[in-house]
């Protein structure tokens, strides 16, 4: 994968001035050969699909994919996509939409990681 530093770069004028800060939260998975363009958020839990480019933020637990990048679904910690009521068929965990993008709902007896 390839993380840009440089939001209009011109091979004749120098840049790092012009560098932008990228980050990428806990828990993200980036994959093979996608692009993130500097100045970009990746949220925790978030997963890029192979050879997407990132040219906006990408949601907590957003499932991206395509150049430009596209919010296609939802995943899970375990890695797994949720369903249409935000549930993983793998681990059992149910999630909420908020402000950021999702979140994971509280059970009884199971501590948030």
């Amino acid at each position: 994968m390839v993380f840009t530093n440089v939001h209009a770069p011109r091979a004749f004028i120098p840049g790092m001035d012009r560098a932008l800060p990228t980050v990428v939260r806990t828990g993200a998975t980036l994959g093979a050969n996608c692009t993130i363009v500097c100045g970009n958020e990746i949220g925790a839990y978030a997963f890029v699909g192979a050879g997407a480019v990132v040219t906006r933020p990408v949601p907590p637990h957003g499932l991206v994919v395509g150049n430009p990048a596209r919010l296609a679904g939802w995943v899970c910690r375990c890695g797994t996509k949720l369903d249409e009521q935000l549930c993983c068929a793998n681990c059992g965990d149910t999630y909420h939409r908020n402000d950021d993008g999702l979140a994971v709902e509280i059970r009884p007896n199971r501590s948030q990681a």
